[in-house]
């Protein structure tokens, strides 16, 4: 059992480089069904949501706007979180230790609103 857990905490710190400010090693593009959203994390630095279903921007999250950016690795995956004062939103990403490249995804809005959890699926 202790092998398992010891393998699992090294896969999520290893993973952990991946969600840099700069997401170098997380590139490619997550969708939300339930909202047309699709959100691409690139190599250059900026997270940014689009409808799906047409291609429209609808935020472009870059250094300028992200605040209290952290990652945070453990045996079930690896975290990155934010904050946005322009959208009055937190946003947490989570890789859990799995085979498929589904994130967890949990919004949180800074009014007294109920916060949205789902998974998105790996597009490309």
């Amino acid at each position: 059992m202790k092998k398992i857990l010891a393998f699992a905490l090294a896969a999520a710190l290893s993973v952990a480089g991946a969600f840099a400010l700069d997401l170098g090693g997380i590139q490619g593009t997550w969708q939300d069904a339930k909202w047309d959203a699709n959100w691409t994390f690139s190599a250059d630095g900026h997270i940014r949501l689009t409808k799906a279903s047409s291609g429209e921007q609808v935020y472009d999250f870059t250094d300028g706007t992200i605040q209290n950016f952290k990652v945070n690795a453990g045996a079930s995956g690896v975290t990155i979180s934010f904050d946005c004062k322009e959208t009055e939103r937190s946003y947490s990403f989570t890789k859990p230790v799995a085979l498929n490249a589904d994130l967890d995804m949990t919004v949180t809005p800074k009014w007294n609103a109920p916060k949205y959890d789902t998974k998105i699926k790996f597009k490309k």
